[in-house]
């Protein structure tokens, strides 16, 4: 579960922004949105508003940076790693380091843990434990530029070999990352929190693969069954599927189609990347309008937003089974408003989310400001200072009256974090 999230001189984000899950204590509403984690009462989600380029995405994408610099680093070639872009408005930014931090709980323990980096070497890591509310110190890492080299500070409640561990860390890798890779029992389960249980979505990713994985193996459970939940998320969204269908290919088949003349090392290499990569054949039944019988069509020529419906089913139930902290970019889009609302309300039901999970959203759609479906304090503003820099504000800063129609407030600018548009023209013009 996360507590909350840091992120400095990264992209548009300049000075320190924090995004907070604590649940305000004044604000008594819908008790489900919130749960009780030891001492703190968190909440199951928020959503986040703003106008184009004002930060929303670059907010998650910060979090997104972060969970592949913990995973990566310790293999990853540097080139092949994700930028931690500074504040480019300001050319000071460009000789400070960016910095991420983390706070949250897992397996019961509350953790803090975050990382500066400069260029690609890390200038400072820490992470502190509170197991029984009181503080732990880990290990604190630093850079000495004077003497070209890292220091390490390990605390006494960390377990294992530390020298080791301290020498096989290079300047561009995370300890995390790396103690993660040599199996230090008590950072593995720190590594785990992010690499598992953080599921970050961009506008880029995909999530079709994974739906259609769990129809056709056991690894997520019964494929029928979990084909039949499937199944009925498409069809309550009433866009008239009766039937659907899943197909693995063998990548032996797959590959029998290369030309007679490849050469065997490019068909091995095509052979090795099939079974990394299996395809999936998708396919959904409707029924023909006369006789009713069934006509079979290849998921790629149904519409975007059911495609999205179909790659978001099994993430969202394993989401909400195992308590993953979900962060998704532009939720709506390809779907109707209504279609959104219903993705969003399980993680606000008791029943349906016993294990803690949370959803955190990036959009446009206003219907969701509802007071019936959000607390005020699970709603987020982006938007640009005087230098170009994003400010991320909750709006209880804004002090909303009980009751107080969201969207239209905020619609009117009352909130700010709205573009400030003229009205669009077309001059007439010989080029």
């Amino acid at each position: 579960m996360l507590i909350e999230f840091r992120v400095e001189n990264f992209r548009s984000f300049k000075g320190e922004q924090v995004l907070s899950m604590v649940a305000s204590g004044s604000d008594k509403s819908l008790p489900e949105n919130c749960m009780d984690a030891g001492k703190l009462k968190l909440l199951h989600g928020a959503a986040i508003y703003g106008p184009n380029a004002s930060g929303k995405s670059n907010l998650i994408t910060a979090l997104d940076v972060m969970q592949d610099w913990i995973i990566n680093s310790a293999s990853q070639d540097t080139e092949k790693r994700r930028k931690l872009t500074p504040f480019l408005l300001d050319e000071d930014c460009s000789q400070k380091p960016t910095s991420l931090e983390a706070t949250f709980i897992h397996e019961k323990v509350r953790y803090q843990y975050g990382f500066s980096v400069l260029g690609n070497r890390i200038w400072k890591e820490w992470l502190f434990a509170f197991p029984k509310g009181s503080s732990q110190m880990w290990f604190e890492r630093s850079f000495d530029p004077e003497k070209d080299e890292s220091i390490f500070n390990f605390g006494s409640y960390l377990k294992g070999e530390k020298t080791k561990l301290k020498d096989r860390t290079r300047d561009d890798a995370l300890l995390l990352s790396v103690a993660a890779q040599w199996n230090n029992k008590q950072l593995l389960t720190v590594f785990k929190w992010f690499d598992l249980f953080l599921r970050v979505v961009t506008t880029k990713d995909k999530l079709g693969p994974v739906t259609a994985k769990a129809l056709t193996s056991s690894e997520a459970g019964d494929p029928e069954k979990l084909r039949s939940f499937v199944l009925s998320v498409l069809q309550d969204a009433d866009i008239g599927i009766h039937d659907l269908k899943v197909v693995k290919h063998d990548p032996e088949k797959v590959a029998s189609g290369l030309p007679e003349n490849t050469a065997p090392e490019v068909r091995e290499r095509y052979l090795r990347h099939l079974h990394d990569n299996p395809f999936y054949q998708t396919m959904t039944v409707h029924k023909e309008i006369a006789t009713g019988g069934p006509v079979v069509f290849d998921i790629e020529d149904e519409s975007d937003g059911t495609r999205e419906l179909f790659e978001l089913a099994i993430p969202w139930l394993q989401s909400l089974k195992h308590g993953f902290t979900v962060v998704y970019d532009e939720i709506e889009r390809s779907l109707h408003s209504l279609l959104v609302r219903e993705l969003v309300k399980p993680f606000f039901n008791s029943e349906m989310n016993e294990s803690g999970a949370q959803l955190i959203f990036a959009t446009h759609d206003t219907t969701l400001l509802d007071p019936d479906l959000l607390r005020r304090d699970q709603i987020w503003f982006t938007e640009k200072d005087d230098e170009g820099a994003t400010q991320l504000l909750p709006l209880s800063d804004y002090k909303p009256r009980v009751g107080e129609a969201l969207q239209k407030g905020y619609l009117s600018g009352r909130y700010g974090a709205v573009p400030i548009l003229k009205a669009f023209s077309i001059h007439d013009s010989e080029t």
